[in-house]
């Protein structure tokens, strides 16, 4: 077979509407790397890299001080190409981009074996569009990797259930175990929609099937708890402090802060936002100042229904209402004959049924993640956690557009819910965006919508709905509804904690060859390098991540003494005259105004404190001679 014979046999297997999905969705998420990352965590990759302790243990700062307040499973992907060719933005965001590309692709081959094609494309342009997805993709927040992560164990229970093939179970429990030392708790949010499917779709005699159930969840707690244990089991002085906790334990770091501290609207009401500048209060959720919201874009304490309003809809592209009504639509498909008659056919019919089984497992994960993600406190400041629901959305979108699709075609009753789903999907949009999207996109949106409402209804009018013009109608509404979501994911600015409406929607501005961040790192490091006085460990220290990131992003040695927000016991004033006493230590850089992390009062954490009034009243300042504001730069004089 030639070169040419062989393209065009692929260009005729190849659904175009996956290439117009990969095509696009590919490229606003490669399209986005550099804008910006999390600096938090790329300084941590930058740490981890320093030595094979730093690489097990997540280390934030190259000495193996403090640990990141992340398990490191994310971190150990986005270290690959920065071991290779450096740390940068594009090396630690890669990862992120190519796992949200390749989620498309394979969401469309799982839903498409089952669904069938019209499903497959659906879902795939569904997750090109949604906004979270988009940004989240595109940067180097942890929960990019998670949720490719999560499909393929998706995937892999799948898999399991259909063969019977116990290696399936196996690598399900692998990777939901390497799930949760991404995110920890927030990993298994989907797992009772797992488990569920798996106890219906397995056909497996009853005995067999409890057996490899209580087996898979033996190998799944011990694989996903096995590094927390082994950090449990190492004696605190052999390892970096357990960031953000204030005990210094990994399991206060499991349940408490990326566990209950996530979800405790449960228990509690919900937070309000923090005004610029304010102090974190200890143990709450973390993400670093340049990401606060102000309050006036604080998410209403709405619990689920706060996911149907601004700024949380925004996240998921004004798409869940559409998501719900296809939820309702394919569980609705799930009551036959047979099950309205017998009930307890539906399990006869789960086994038999991968479409139904299937639905279970998307619909499922949907509901478990609108209800763990609608009423998470962390929620409120952080909106684009709602990339959790980002999968199942799309697969549920899609599974509910095949539906009415097949029923448009052919002529059913239940097929005019296609050009209602699609005029009030649009109107929803149009409403909720306005002022986030520019008119001329909303125009075009609507321009195309009412062009295929009226050629839907007149071919539903006229029993013609298999007709090309009326196929082609249909599918060019459901496409109008992508337009407005994808426009708002690509402009969709750096500030993604707190997003309200009317703001952070400009893309930042690409950045000039030396901000001033990065001209303030060099100077200080310069003048320490021409002292000739550096620590033996850390060329600097700092109160928290914000301060000491850029510098370890840069190649220099920095410590964070209050770990992410300044607020960590780290240290005792008389453990840290200790390690500075030991010449690790000699600069410190206090906290610059509004910053978290200082000595109390506006913009401070109290607990580092004393250590400041130590460093103020026994150290020399040598902000003047590094060319900074006096009070921002101490030396250490010695004993």
């Amino acid at each position: 077979m030639d070169a040419r014979h062989w393209l065009s046999s692929l260009a005729r297997r190849v659904d175009p509407w996956l290439a117009l999905a990969l095509a696009v969705g590919g490229w606003v998420r490669f399209g986005r790397i550099g804008d910006f990352d999390n600096q938090y965590y790329t300084a941590t990759v930058a740490s981890m890299l320093q030595s094979l302790h730093n690489f097990l243990y997540a280390s934030f700062d190259p000495g193996g001080m403090v640990m990141v307040d992340k398990p490191p499973g994310a971190f150990w992907v986005q270290a690959i190409l920065p071991a290779i060719f450096g740390v940068s933005r594009w090396a630690v965001n890669l990862p992120q981009a190519l796992a949200g590309t390749l989620s498309m692709l394979i969401l469309y081959l799982i839903i498409r074996r089952t669904f069938g094609w019209v499903a497959g494309a659906a879902a795939a342009l569904a997750l090109m569009a949604l906004p979270a997805s988009i940004v989240i993709d595109s940067r180097n927040e942890p929960d990019g990797i998670l949720m490719f992560t999560l499909l393929l164990v998706a995937l892999c229970i799948m898999k399991a259930a259909r063969s019977g093939w116990w290696p399936w179970l196996l690598a399900f429990a692998l990777l939901m175990a390497f799930a949760f030392n991404i995110k920890m708790l927030v990993a298994f949010v989907p797992l009772p929609a797992f488990l569920l499917y798996y106890l219906l779709a397995a056909r497996l005699p009853a005995r067999r099937l409890a057996l490899s159930v209580i087996a898979t969840g033996a190998l799944l707690l011990i694989f996903s708890f096995s590094w927390a244990s082994a950090v449990a089991l190492t004696p605190t002085g052999s390892r970096p402090y357990i960031g953000s906790t204030r005990d210094n334990s990994i399991w206060t770091l499991v349940f408490k802060y990326n566990g209950l501290d996530r979800f405790t609207s449960f228990i509690g009401p919900r937070p309000q936002q923090l005004q610029p500048g304010a102090a974190l209060p200890p143990g709450a959720p973390g993400y670093l100042p340049q990401q606060v919201a102000p309050a006036s874009a604080a998410a209403p304490d709405q619990g689920v229904l706060g996911l149907f309003t601004n700024p949380l809809a925004a996240q998921l592209g004004w798409l869940l209402p559409l998501g719900v009504l296809a939820l309702m639509a394919s569980l609705a498909l799930l009551l036959s004959q047979r099950v309205l008659r017998r009930p307890l056919a539906f399990l006869s019919e789960a086994r038999e049924s991968p479409a139904i089984a299937e639905t279970i497992l998307w619909t499922g994960w949907l509901g478990t993640a609108g209800l763990a993600f609608g009423l998470a406190n962390a929620t409120t400041t952080h909106p684009y956690y709602l990339v959790g629901m980002a999968l199942p959305l799309a697969a549920t979108l899609g599974i509910g557009f095949a539906a009415l699709w097949r029923a448009f075609r052919e002529g059913a009753a239940i097929a005019w819910i296609l050009p209602l789903a699609l005029a009030g999907g649009l109107a929803y949009q149009m409403y909720l965006s306005r002022g986030q999207v520019g008119d001329l996109m909303v125009a075009a949106a609507t321009v195309v919508m009412l062009l295929a409402l009226i050629t839907v209804s007149v071919a539903l009018w006229r029993k013609l709905g298999d007709s090309p013009l009326a196929v082609g109608a249909a599918a060019m509404g459901g496409l109008s509804l992508l337009i407005i979501p994808l426009i708002f994911g690509l402009s969709f600015g750096g500030q993604i904690a707190g997003p309200g409406p009317g703001s952070g929607l400009q893309r930042p501005p690409q950045a000039p060859r030396l901000n001033p961040e990065q001209g303030r790192v060099l100077d200080i490091s310069s003048y320490i390098e021409r002292e000739g006085d550096a620590g033996s460990v850390f060329v600097v220290g700092a109160v928290n991540a914000r301060e000491a990131a850029p510098f370890i992003i840069a190649g220099v040695s920095a410590l964070a003494i209050g770990g992410f927000s300044g607020g960590d016991p780290v240290f005792t004033v008389a453990s840290f005259r200790e390690m500075v006493e030991r010449g690790e230590l000699r600069y410190f850089l206090m906290p610059t105004p509004g910053g978290t992390g200082g000595a109390g009062g506006p913009g401070g954490q109290p607990q580092q404190g004393p250590i400041l009034s130590y460093i103020r009243n026994n150290w020399q300042d040598v902000s003047r001679a590094a060319g900074l504001p006096p009070g921002s730069l101490y030396r250490y004089r010695g004993p």
